[in-house]
């Protein structure tokens, strides 16, 4: 069996952007963040419970979805609880305080997405 050989152009692109991956890390500018400060549109955002079986327990997660444009969302672990019934409770209760229309009129829905399964 032969050993494997790679090219030298390849290995130093290799290198190269691996030496890349590791400045990867370094802050970032303020257009990065953007995202983050213009938080306005959270205001009118349809608010989703998610409840995920994960090591023994129920991890509630909210997500933050914009109804006009449901690609643009955040979602963020709130608690985690070991009885299913406690933490569907708690996930209603948190999506309702979180959400602006708190009779969950703003929904986001799949045909939203235009997805293509070709």
């Amino acid at each position: 069996m032969s050993p494997y050989k790679i090219d030298e152009n390849v290995y130093n692109s290799l290198l190269e952007l691996l030496n890349d991956a590791y400045f990867v890390d370094s802050k970032g500018n303020f257009t990065d963040f953007q995202f983050y400060h213009d938080d306005h549109w959270l205001s009118d955002s349809a608010v989703i419970d998610n409840l995920i079986y994960k090591r023994g327990e129920w991890n509630i997660e909210l997500v933050f979805a914009l109804h006009t444009n449901p690609l643009k969302f955040i979602k963020r672990q709130i608690m985690s609880y070991s009885c299913l019934k406690k933490a569907t409770l708690s996930a209603s209760l948190m999506r309702r305080m979180a959400a602006k229309d708190q009779r969950g009129t703003l929904e986001v829905k799949v045909e939203d997405f235009k997805i293509c399964c070709n």
